[in-house]
């Protein structure tokens, strides 16, 4: 399953990395993310510090994510699309900043199954171009992992897509927004945190099926401008939005 459904918990530990990196043009560029210490130790498939780590839960549990800020600046844990109280949002003007070196533990009710993603919420607009954002996917309430939702389709190999921009120059030589954070220029267009070539090659993003098998491609768009996904002519149905079933799949190519 490419990396997902081997580990499906209702506790989990993450830790921010401000010495992550991202390659770009065949050049290391700095990035910022959240790490898993506890299952690899970095970020997305335990062996990458450009995209943060993935979390899988259980429909209905109680749940908790152990946050240890390891750098000097704040940050927060917003769990984007999951209905949380205000004290567990992760939005500082509501609740508070995790500030440097200090501890939080967010707590909260896994929602209805499906995919959502998390990001820090202090100076979104750098902080979430820099890196520090992952996927969290809510699994029915059996945690079955070849099932979309209790009723919903089944597969047989499921693959996660998180498609993300990147500008060298933020990620290079911001720390805080200002005057350059006015206009946003990507010179990288990434999947799960690596561009054409390095995606083409990962485990982590290939689809890997027999004929007649079914895949089920979840999709994460963490980037600041629109994205369109083909998957060469292949027919598709998309079946669920930001976590919840699409009243009537749509059919694609």
């Amino acid at each position: 399953m490419a990396g997902l459904g081997n580990i499906v918990q209702a506790d989990w530990k993450l830790e921010s990395r401000m010495m992550g990196s991202i390659e770009i043009g065949g050049s290391n560029h700095f990035a910022w993310c959240f790490i898993d210490p506890e299952h690899g130790g970095e970020g997305f498939g335990g062996d990458r510090t450009s995209l943060g780590s993935h979390l899988e839960f259980r429909e209905g549990e109680m749940c908790s994510i152990d946050f240890y800020n390891r750098s000097g600046m704040p940050h927060t844990i917003h769990l984007h699309g999951l209905d949380v109280d205000q004290a567990n949002d992760g939005v500082p003007a509501t609740s508070f900043e995790v500030p440097g070196f200090g501890s939080y533990k967010y707590v909260f009710r896994a929602p209805h199954a499906g995919t959502y993603h998390y990001h820090c919420h202090v100076d979104t607009v750098l902080h979430y171009a820099k890196g520090m954002f992952g996927t969290i996917i809510v699994r029915p309430a059996d945690g079955s992992t070849d099932r979309a939702w209790d009723g919903g389709p089944t597969f047989d190999e499921e693959v996660l897509w998180n498609l993300a921009t990147t500008d060298t120059n933020w990620n290079d030589n911001l720390i805080a927004s200002g005057p350059e954070t006015a206009r946003f220029n990507p010179d990288g267009f990434v999947i799960n945190g690596g561009e054409t070539a390095a995606a083409s090659a990962d485990a982590m993003t290939a689809i890997a099926v027999q004929r007649g098998q079914k895949v089920y491609l979840r999709l994460v768009q963490s980037s600041y401008q629109w994205a369109r996904v083909s998957l060469n002519g292949l027919p598709f149905e998309v079946v669920a939005t930001d976590g919840r079933p699409m009243p009537t799949p749509i059919q694609a190519t």
